[in-house]
């Protein structure tokens, strides 16, 4: 049986809704986040759960859990309507119509 140490998933905690560009991991039982910068956006999943991390942090998350995919942080990142852009690794707001709508859909606007 695996136990929640063992899995190579991440734990998730509270959804964050923070737009400050710095380090969201947080230990089970810590305090508070670690707060250093951010320079890695991180996909965890499908259902788009995503976090900001810092250089040690991104580390820890290589050696000990799986995730879809990661990029370097921009300013797009925690940008209201941004999009996750894979074939370019990183995150960008969308300037054209169709991109907009999928935009607004994801962030449940009209």
């Amino acid at each position: 049986m695996t136990t929640p140490a063992d899995s190579p998933f991440v734990p998730k905690g509270e959804p964050r809704f923070d737009s400050g560009q710095s380090c969201g991991y947080k230990p089970s039982g810590a305090p508070e986040d670690c707060g250093k910068p951010a320079t890695w956006h991180v996909m965890w999943d499908g259902e788009l759960d995503n976090s900001l991390t810092c250089d040690e942090h991104m580390t820890l998350i290589q050696q000990r859990w799986v995730y879809d995919d990661r990029h370097p942080v921009v300013a797009d990142c925690t940008m209201p309507g941004a999009l996750w852009s894979y074939p370019e690794k990183r995150c960008e707001f969308p300037t054209d119509e169709p991109a907009l709508t999928v935009a607004r859909q994801i962030n449940g606007t009209p």
